[in-house]
């Protein structure tokens, strides 16, 4: 919040915020809204350490929000409307809000004070009319960096999502280690970049923490952001001809549209792309830096942020990456890879990923019983669930997800293996992998396809699976070969906008094609 105030004081007129249409706001016009807002929270009881609910789209309301409950001195949960109203009640459960702030005609329940905001972030009452700023006066607020600035919930792939309490102390060392490795130095730009530099474009759905993190790290180094509702080619075609843009955050699900997409588009300005929040197949950033000749970094990290990694520019221009290669981990927590009884693996060989965060400073879990610590071993080692290696140049590969890993006639499979070969298949647009019980081997691979000619789904059907299966036998041990096969349009994606494993494996239990023998 005081990086906020620092740039409403000395470049109150550079424009922050910008959406699609072109619209710009001001940190002056910003900071006036917020004002509004915070006066209101306050009038409707919320004080200094509550919580209060954010259930909001990608629109600037949400910006305003946070921002409004930094003003007060709360602490903001996060749920994008991204996902289903009861989704969203289960998850304030948890948390227990004051109240929460939502867009005009969400119908949430009653089990808290609900106030709606326009899209730009006022406030609409009964009459119809914004506060005033003079209305009620509203002292400043005492901030330090330990207090909880934010609640974020986990995906859910894996259970039910968990509610992760964040410090502003950790929201703004990430917007610190990011200028480290994107932006040349590391240090606070006094100043707000000339106005003629493009804007940073955010398609990601309020609700994660890549979509805070963002405005955080635009405030950080002086730029401004432009919020996208939703994630369209033709959108961001038409922002590519509107505004040089030199850099993109996306997720590996944007990445992929981009690398296939049939529609022409100039990205001639980019320097690189930034990925993160899920795994990037190989066969799509090769796909995509072939086609716009730029890199795709990639970055590693989880909700909680016990471990986070990001490539580096000037290591992906050096060549120091491969397949699956997250870069080089933030020097604030110490990583090993271990074995299942904890020991250390030798230097590229698999193991679990596991962090050991600064407790002090990382997120923490919320519970209805009252906060938990992140849960660490008794030497203070966070095991992440993730598999992976070093090479020697210090480089993280990420290779699987322990969680994900299934056994087939006593040998360990790990879906992202058989995906990024399915990928590299000039058949294959996408793939996913999932298994099925067998009673011979236990479990089996089954692969659900979105196949790149429309011929593949249809007359051609069998003859595609087994050219596919025949290429991955020269791949893959046998055990890896998918015993099934599936037909997806798309492959899903939960409201995190990860892989939806629980769905297709849904759709794997009913509507299975055994390869052609």
């Amino acid at each position: 919040m005081e990086m906020f105030e620092y740039r409403r004081l000395y470049d109150p007129q550079a424009v922050l915020l910008l959406t699609p249409d072109g619209v710009g706001r001001t940190y002056a016009e910003l900071a006036e809204r917020v004002e509004c807002l915070a006066i209101e929270l306050y009038r409707r009881g919320v004080r200094q350490g509550d919580v209060v609910g954010l259930y909001l789209g990608n629109e600037p309301n949400w910006v305003v929000a946070v921002l409004a409950c930094w003003r007060c001195g709360c602490t903001f949960a996060a749920c994008g409307s991204v996902s289903p109203t009861a989704e969203a009640e289960r998850r304030f459960a948890v948390v227990q809000p004051r109240l929460v702030l939502t867009y005009e005609g969400a119908e949430l329940g009653s089990s808290w004070p609900v106030v709606a905001l326009t899209s730009e972030g006022d406030v609409l009452d009964a009459g119809g009319a914004q506060p005033s700023t003079g209305d009620v006066p509203l002292d400043p607020v005492d901030l330090d960096p330990s207090d909880m600035a934010a609640i974020f919930f986990t995906s859910g792939t894996v259970g039910e999502a968990k509610a992760t309490l964040h410090t502003h102390d950790r929201l703004v060392g990430n917007a610190r280690a990011t200028a480290a490795a994107y932006a040349g130095t590391a240090n606070f730009r006094p100043r707000v970049r000339p106005a003629e530099r493009p804007p940073s474009v955010s398609f990601s759905p309020f609700g994660h923490l890549a979509a805070v993190g963002r405005l955080i790290f635009r405030i950080y180094v002086g730029r401004s952001l432009l919020i996208v509702p939703r994630f369209d080619v033709s959108v961001l075609s038409q922002l590519a001809k509107r505004y040089p843009l030199d850099t993109l955050q996306l997720a590996p699900a944007m990445v992929h549209a981009l690398a296939y997409t049939p529609e022409a588009i100039d990205l001639g300005s980019l320097r690189y792309v930034t990925s993160g929040t899920a795994p990037l197949p190989v066969a799509t950033r090769n796909a995509f830096e072939e086609r716009y000749g730029v890199p795709v970094l990639q970055a590693y990290g989880s909700t909680e942020g016990a471990v986070t990694a990001r490539e580096r520019y000037d290591d992906v221009r050096a060549g120091r990456r491969g397949p699956g290669s997250v870069g080089r981990v933030d020097e604030d927590c110490p990583v090993r890879i271990v074995d299942p009884k904890g020991k250390d693996v030798a230097l590229g060989q698999d193991g679990e990923i596991i962090g050991r965060p600064d407790l002090s400073r990382t997120s923490r879990y919320f519970a209805a019983g009252g906060e938990s610590s992140l849960p660490v071993d008794p030497e203070g080692w966070y095991h992440t669930g993730d598999v992976g290696h070093f090479d020697e140049n210090g480089i993280l590969y990420i290779t699987g997800r322990i969680k994900e890993m299934f056994v087939v006639g006593g040998f360990n499979v790990f879906p992202a293996e058989i995906e990024d070969a399915l990928r590299a298949s000039p058949l294959v647009s996408d793939a996913v992998v999932v298994s099925v019980a067998d009673d011979r081997l236990g479990e089996v691979p089954v692969a659900g396809i979105v196949w790149r000619e429309t011929t593949c789904r249809s007359s051609a059907f069998e003859r595609s699976i087994a050219q596919l299966a025949t290429e991955l036998r020269e791949q893959l041990a046998p055990y890896k070969v998918p015993r099934h096969w599936l037909t997806l349009t798309a492959v899903p994606l939960n409201g995190n906008g990860k892989v939806d494993r629980k769905e297709v494996a849904s759709i794997a239990a009913v509507n299975i094609t055994k390869e052609p023998s």
